[in-house]
């Protein structure tokens, strides 16, 4: 389990992750990320980030997009984590993972998605047929721990900040999304390495 101070370095990491990429803008390739520490005795809870698992053109790779580079960032999240999976994978793994001895404490991603209202009653693929005028694009990180608690930090595009959530009981319809079953994936497997 995870310290309280942990999760809260955790959640500030993320916080940063995208004031990151705010600075570098829109319309960035997503981004998987492994999440670790490495506490020292001066800073027993510090978080870092390691994004050099997979190359980013992995986004773009018409392989793991069937040949469609439109692909929504989760299919392929779930192919590289199948990839992830296998056993010439694993060794690959298991020694990122493990670098100069840190500890993997979750995996986020960062991707850009559009958003819209979420009503009562609200199904999956209603916003497919929401106006134009009713989504909004929208940047986020999200990232499942170790004891697959879920962190959500999101900014509309053109917003001052984002807003954090973070869930150890996520909602169904957060829960189920295929982003947050990839990245719980990921980190199960990274468990058992």
């Amino acid at each position: 389990m995870l310290h309280p101070r942990t999760q809260d370095m955790l959640t500030r990491t993320l916080t940063e992750v995208e004031a990151l990429h705010e600075r570098h803008g829109w319309d960035l390739s997503p981004e998987l990320i492994g999440v670790f520490d490495r506490p020292t005795s001066a800073h027993p809870h510090r978080v870092h980030v390691d994004a050099d698992l997979f190359d980013p053109s992995v986004w773009h790779a018409p392989n793991l997009a069937d040949g469609d580079q439109t692909n929504p960032p989760a299919v392929i999240l779930h192919r590289r984590a199948g990839h992830a999976a296998s056993l010439p994978m694993r060794d690959v793994l298991r020694a990122w993972l493990h670098c100069d001895g840190r500890r993997c404490v979750g995996f986020a991603m960062v991707f850009e998605a559009w958003a819209g209202p979420v009503g009562p009653g609200y199904r999956h693929g209603d916003l497919a047929q929401a106006p134009a005028s009713a989504c909004v694009e929208t940047r986020l990180v999200a990232a499942v721990d170790i004891d697959l608690r879920l962190y959500r930090v999101l900014r509309a595009r053109g917003a001052q900040a984002p807003t954090v959530d973070t869930w150890a009981a996520p909602p169904p319809r957060v829960r189920h999304t295929r982003i947050a079953t990839g990245l719980t994936r990921l980190v199960t497997l990274a468990r058992d390495l």
